[in-house]
């Protein structure tokens, strides 16, 4: 292998491996596929013939431990996260896991501590959401133009279990995705970057379908994952939060980010990327242009391979999914204990 080369084997080649990172890496000089293990033989077939990945592996524990093998690319759902990455992390790999790190906070200390102990770089896949912005949204807030954050506000509503007959989805099954709930994770992680960690969370969640039938029509399926779920949280900043999520609201509003200060008031559109401040004293809220050098652009597989090969820094990296895990634990936790939950959590 040269100094340069990178080869890469993928645990679970799904939908956002090959729609985003297997094109992503395949533009990268020196990076070579070397091999992918899905849940069967078939499915593993397919994937190396549809995107000329060299071979394919009878188990996934059989391609981290290859010696063929240097980076593991993890596409799984989200309950094989952990074991994957700590068998890759101790065979001496580099590992890029796909969203979201993995069932709960738990989990996610044991992911953290193996990446610190193995030297090798470790990365998680950042969410699209807030991402165009994000530069032009950091600078806005760094200013001091909106003067100290008071509270903080979020919406992220659809409609996409609004019918009770959609069919029961992997995402609503906890012994797959854990504590993963809706999409608090990933606006967990946003908040995280522009707004600093929370320090005290209280929340209602909420099924309202409680049974759905599986898409084969063969039986249903209890729904523990909530369908709603409303946060009130304080920040270690002093603001404080009112944040909802809900996947039940028929002709929602659009989604957005909104930040209340001192001296005014930033407002981001998650829908269209837009951003709108306004400060004491303007007549209204006027749009922030983002220039063009201050776009943030989605270059996730080239930031993994340049943090392997130059030493650079990742984002997100394992301590971004550890605050973004324990967050959305305690979040769940506070619903069904019906309290609230101080963090950080004891480990």
């Amino acid at each position: 292998m040269s100094a340069e080369e990178i080869r890469i084997g993928i645990v679970g080649a799904g939908g956002i491996v090959r729609s985003r990172h297997i094109p992503g890496f395949k533009k990268i000089p020196g990076v070579r596929l070397v091999g992918v293990a899905n849940r069967t033989p078939e499915s593993s077939e397919r994937a190396a013939q549809e995107f000329g990945i060299e071979k394919t592996f009878p188990s996934w524990e059989e391609l981290v431990r290859s010696d063929e093998i240097d980076t593991v690319v993890i596409g799984t759902w989200p309950y094989m996260h952990c074991p994957v990455t700590l068998a890759a992390l101790d065979a001496g790999k580099h590992v890029f896991c796909q969203a979201r790190m993995c069932m709960n906070y738990a989990e996610a200390v044991r992911m953290t501590e193996a990446a610190r102990r193995s030297g090798r770089v470790t990365m998680l896949c950042p969410p699209p959401v807030g991402m165009v912005g994000d530069y032009q949204m950091r600078d806005l807030l760094d200013s001091g133009r909106i003067g100290e954050i008071r509270s903080i506000h979020l919406r992220a509503m659809s409609n996409q279990l609004v019918d009770p007959d959609v069919p029961f989805h992997w995402r609503q099954d906890r012994d797959l995705s854990g504590y993963n709930t809706l999409t608090v994770g990933i606006y967990a992680e946003v908040i995280h970057r522009w707004f600093g960690q929370a320090s005290r969370i209280a929340s209602v969640n909420r099924v309202f379908t409680a049974r759905r039938q599986t898409a084969d029509g063969k039986e249903t399926r209890e729904v523990l994952i909530p369908d709603a779920v409303f946060v009130s949280a304080e920040m270690t900043s002093g603001a404080l939060a009112n944040l909802q999520w809900s996947a039940v609201a028929p002709f929602p509003e659009p989604n957005l980010i909104e930040a209340h200060g001192s001296r005014g008031t930033v407002r981001y559109m998650l829908d269209t990327d837009e951003i709108y401040c306004g400060c004491v004293g303007d007549e209204k809220m006027q749009r922030v242009p983002i220039p063009p050098e201050r776009v943030r652009h989605w270059t996730v597989e080239q930031d993994f391979i340049d943090a392997i090969r130059e030493g650079k820094p990742v984002s997100p990296g394992f301590e971004d999914g550890l605050e973004y895990m324990e967050f959305t634990e305690a979040v769940i936790r506070s619903g069904e204990q019906k309290c609230s939950i101080d963090l950080p959590l004891a480990k």
